[in-house]
């Protein structure tokens, strides 16, 4: 069958045949990053604004700021593209609300790399876009992963509202956990998706074991793991390691932030494949959300694929392809996994994963 998507422009062309104001909310490292592609479409904006509540007097990119209550009085009518992350409900509500009086968009730009999503990738990928679409396992995946790819042309973020459901859904509908559980998690943070994962297990588990290479997150980590039950703590295993498709030491940027990653940054860091890290123990859901190193975990883990077919949850908004890419290294794998596809409350399309069952 296929998914027909028929465009013949994408966000950055219409934005530079836009007459109307162009105005950037935001002015941290998003927003930096969304006035470098800008710039390079050659795209002027008329002025950048924050929240009234976060406002103070500066200058960001030769831009002097301004409040949201400013630019109403200054624009009857004018586009917003949203210059950084929101995942809360009360700025979500806020956008609608933008949405209301003016065009909103949030032209979406990779956590890593500077590879922004064009109407060119839609030609190059197109084979690849309708192989995935015609193998996820439901009709509400299929319409995830065509809203995301409409959201991704076009900005317009009312295809991700449209979209999106409660990351709890999952555990109802998808993943259901049980009291013996063998969970890995890759990218552990601060040990919240171990809580997660405890919550729904109600604090029962087999064993866990957790990377977190972000040295400030893993003593975070380690932290929470000492406020469990002693019992408990002796089988979670949190280890200061990136995951990757082998073990050897690559160059980290770390910080105590979401974003570290691998191959950019002054340190370094220890990495591993979870074949050689497991060395055959079981492992029956692994969550993988480790800042773009998506598809080198995938190939380091293989053998526990083959032998254990643990249910997954895969990050697939790191690189801009990884929303196409992943799914099919996934299923080459692991052929008889199903696929599914769920985007939860996130401007831009972050919070996108791929669960495999």
């Amino acid at each position: 069958m296929g998914l027909t998507l028929d465009y013949d422009k994408d966000v950055w062309m219409r934005l530079q045949e836009e007459t109307r104001p162009v105005v950037v909310y935001g002015t941290g490292n998003g927003a930096d990053k969304l006035l470098d592609v800008l710039d390079s479409y050659g795209i002027t904006i008329s002025d950048i604004f924050v929240s009234d509540t976060f406002y103070r007097e500066r200058v960001f990119r030769g831009h002097h700021c301004l409040r949201y209550s400013d630019i109403c009085q200054k624009y009857e009518d004018c586009v917003v593209l949203i210059g950084f992350a929101i995942f809360r409900e009360e700025l979500l509500n806020f956008i609608k609300e933008m949405q209301n009086r003016f065009t909103v968009l949030a032209p979406e730009v990779p956590v890593f790399g500077t590879d922004v999503f064009t109407l060119d990738h839609l030609t190059t990928y197109r084979e690849e876009i309708n192989t995935v679409y015609d193998a996820l396992a439901d009709k509400q995946s299929k319409d995830v992963f065509e809203a995301v790819l409409r959201y991704r042309l076009t900005g317009d973020v009312r295809y991700l509202f449209d979209c999106q459901t409660d990351r709890q859904e999952v555990f109802d509908h998808l993943i259901r956990l049980g009291p013996e559980e063998h969970y890995v998690d890759l990218g552990a943070y601060r040990g919240d998706t171990i809580e997660e994962f405890l919550t729904e297990t109600g604090g029962h588990c087999s064993s866990v074991i957790a990377l977190e290479p972000d040295q400030k997150n893993f003593s975070k980590c380690l932290e929470y793991v000492s406020t469990l039950p002693e019992d408990l703590q002796s089988r979670i295993h949190v280890y200061p390691l990136a995951s990757w498709s082998h073990k050897t030491t690559l160059a980290f940027d770390g910080g105590g932030g979401r974003n570290s990653s691998l191959n950019t940054g002054s340190c370094s860091v220890d990495t591993t494949d979870l074949d050689s890290l497991l060395n055959g123990a079981p492992a029956t859901y692994i969550k993988m959300d480790v800042e773009g190193a998506e598809a080198e975990t995938l190939t380091g883990l293989k053998a526990t694929l083959a032998a254990y077919r643990p249910a997954l949850a895969v990050s697939a908004y790191h690189r801009t392809n990884d929303l196409i890419l992943l799914p099919l290294q996934l299923l080459k794998l692991q052929p008889n996994y199903k696929l599914y596809l769920r985007h939860h409350p996130y401007i831009p399309a972050w919070e996108t994963n791929y669960y495999a069952l």
